[in-house]
């Protein structure tokens, strides 16, 4: 594989983990290439991958359920952020973990280099090596609860602002 140790093994899922637990996660890892302008998950659909973007750029975005916000051709999504692989980004975890719908829309900006995991891959790996188990099931566990703590701050925020629009 392509794919530089050093350059992925600074992403929060691979914390802690020596250069030899990294060669094993990388032989369930595929590395694929994303275009510019790709839509690489969409929001609704069923997952089991994540994704650990090393190089390139990509938008999260979500639909908006109120139809009055539509474009002039019908859609209604909000960019929620763009991110640039300064450091290795990963997306899809929640979908992975718990095989269900994707919750958000990745939209590569960017041409982008990407780690792609196949969760049921994983999963036999953190089951026959418990060492990288216990470390990657921690990172991600970090990884989430970081969001939530970001996502909470988000609605609280927003919350804020429309008591001030509204008053």
């Amino acid at each position: 594989m392509g794919v530089l140790i050093e350059k992925i093994i600074k992403a929060p899922l691979f914390k802690g983990l020596t250069k030899e637990e990294m060669e094993k996660v990388l032989t369930v890892a595929h590395e694929i290439k994303w275009g510019e302008g790709d839509t690489v998950i969409t929001e609704g659909e069923m997952g089991e991958t994540m994704y650990i973007i090393y190089s390139g750029s990509v938008k999260v975005s979500k639909r908006l359920t109120l139809p009055q916000f539509s474009d002039e051709r019908g859609h209604s999504e909000k960019t929620l952020i763009k991110m640039d692989a300064v450091e290795p980004i990963v997306v899809g975890e929640v979908a992975m973990l718990t095989k269900a719908e994707r919750s958000a829309t990745i939209t590569a900006t960017k041409e982008c280099l990407v780690l792609e995991i196949y969760g049921p891959e994983l999963a036999k790996l953190c089951e026959a090596d418990t060492k990288i188990g216990f470390k990657i099931m921690g990172n991600l566990a970090q990884l989430l609860s970081d969001r939530l703590r970001q996502a909470n701050r988000d609605v609280v925020r927003l919350s804020t602002a429309l008591s001030v629009a509204l008053s």
